[in-house]
């Protein structure tokens, strides 16, 4: 798109300036921590949404580089652009998953379409693409491994751990634990990927804001509900954390600069917890030499 600068351009600043803070204004929209987050939570399904990101963006834009500008309406189309890039290069990346992961074929024969109707309504009956073992209903075989598809890792890696200036690594705080919103997309994208499969014609259906907005809210509100009801056991937490932890390798970050030697060793963090379920190590004692000598008889290490 072109952008015309006479209207907004300042005295003091040129076309070039403008270009710059349009760039850092973009970046901004969907690679800062306080705006990036958001973004994944409402993608671009609520324009309104967007706008009120984008200008906030172009504020982010100017302080950058220290100048004071004026937005106006194509300013805003440009940035508000990068949430549809952001849709569009999800389905893209999952697309070529989809099929290697569940063996779509593409082929006139009808036994090939028929087989690829039923992959697809396995996947799309009650969340099926969202486990490790869609299951078949047909043969009575139940899903298993809920949010452990292989589509988890293999799309993350794609699209945020892609090499060490990616988003997953450059928002360390962010994606520690890998974010809900990112994986309801994944699965969203999944799923109008696997939409075409549906009635066998291979016929490409648009990751619109208007068809998938239902279907990624379901997901989002499937991931949330289940992280709530497992709380307690970690489970979606340990998931989200190894998505990250294996991105992160994939993208060849050099890891930390803290040896093993370091830290406690797990030894000395079960004892801690034996411990404090025998109801010792946590009482006050007047006679510190007492105190530290009852300590390093519990400090012995185990083999386990």
């Amino acid at each position: 798109m072109s952008l015309s600068l006479s209207c907004m351009t300042p005295i003091n600043s040129t076309p070039l300036t403008v270009a710059a803070i349009i760039g850092s204004s973009e970046r901004a929209f969907l690679l800062l921590p306080t705006t990036y987050d958001a973004c994944l939570q409402k993608l671009s399904f609520y324009r309104m949404t967007q706008v009120l990101w984008a200008k906030e963006a172009w504020k982010e834009g100017c302080t950058a580089y220290e100048i004071e500008m004026a937005f106006n309406s194509e300013i805003i189309q440009i940035i508000t652009r990068r949430t549809s890039h952001l849709t569009s290069q999800v389905k893209g990346k999952v697309r070529s998953l989809i099929e290697n992961i569940y063996g779509f074929e593409h082929g006139s024969r009808d036994s090939v379409k028929s087989r690829n109707r039923r992959l697809a309504r396995q996947l799309k009956n009650k969340f099926g693409l969202c486990y490790w073992n869609p299951g078949d209903e047909k043969q009575k075989v139940p899903h298993s491994g809920l949010f452990r598809t292989k589509l988890n890792q293999k799309a993350a890696n794609l699209l945020w751990y892609s090499n060490k200036k990616d988003k997953g690594v450059m928002f360390e705080k962010l994606f520690t634990l890998f974010p809900i919103p990112a994986l309801a997309l994944v699965y969203t994208a999944a799923e109008c990927c696997v939409d075409k499969w549906v009635d066998s014609e291979q016929i490409d259906i648009s990751f619109s804001c208007g068809e998938y907005k239902e279907a990624y809210d379901k997901h989002l509100v499937n991931l949330k509900k289940f992280h709530v009801r497992t709380k307690v056991h970690g489970i979606l937490d340990g998931i989200l954390k190894e998505i990250n932890d294996n991105g992160r390798i994939h993208a060849k970050v050099d890891p930390a600069d803290v040896g093993d030697q370091d830290c406690l060793s797990d030894d000395e963090i079960h004892n801690a917890i034996r411990e404090y379920e025998q109801g010792s190590g946590v009482n006050e004692t007047d006679d510190e030499d007492e105190d530290y000598g009852s300590q390093s008889e519990h400090n012995g290490c185990e083999d386990k």
